[in-house]
């Protein structure tokens, strides 16, 4: 199946097409994938403030061709997990389009290498409304090593999937996506961490 995709596109462009895009949502059922990594790394990085953290422990974010769950390209995160301690490498980027009412969950793939070990959890991080507020998920996903993981959060009214219950508001307003790979004191890992094929379904 093709997806539709929204990835490649400029802020202005983007904003132009929301209309259309969001009708179209409504009357397909396929995902529509707006990071996809094919080209380049579509504005997602490593922000400044998570760099400053003793506990972010991704080191660097870069395009890479070594592996993908759709196409060619992926997103590679170097991260060095020390263990003994919870850390976290974190990732996001600022949506332009930020109204996603059409939606009802937002996926990724993500791969951890064989070699990784068990117990690396992932979560989905949303900044929404003019507050900014800083809205994780409830339960982080444990990442299978030697194979990809998908990660879904529900974006609907009520959603048990992040720390509050959702309201109609939420997935009106969202300013930004992220995304992080944990640690809980035990697993420990110096490696790749990829991410592919960001979508939102309808």
């Amino acid at each position: 199946m093709s997806h539709r995709r929204w990835n490649r596109l400029g802020a202005g462009v983007l904003g132009c097409l929301l209309v259309g895009t969001v009708a179209s949502a409504q009357s397909q059922s396929e995902p529509l994938v707006i990071f996809d990594f094919e080209d380049s790394m579509q504005d997602w990085a490593i922000p400044d403030w998570a760099k400053e953290k003793e506990e972010d422990v991704g080191r660097v974010l870069s395009l890479s061709q070594e592996i993908a769950s759709s196409g060619v390209g992926s997103l590679q995160l170097l991260a060095d997990f020390p263990g003994e301690i919870w850390t976290g490498a974190y990732i996001e980027v600022f949506m332009h389009v930020t109204d996603w009412t059409p939606f009802s969950t937002m996926s990724i793939d993500v791969y951890l290498p064989p070699d990784a070990p068990t117990g690396l959890d992932a979560r989905w991080i949303l900044t929404v409304g003019d507050q900014w507020t800083w809205t994780e998920m409830n339960r982080a996903i444990t990442l299978e090593p030697g194979k990809w993981t998908t990660v879904t959060a529900n974006l609907k009214p009520g959603s048990l999937d992040w720390k509050f219950f959702p309201d109609d508001n939420f997935r009106r307003d969202i300013r930004k996506v992220g995304f992080r790979v944990e640690s809980n004191h035990k697993p420990v890992y110096s490696g790749p961490v990829y991410f592919d094929n960001i979508r939102l379904n309808p």
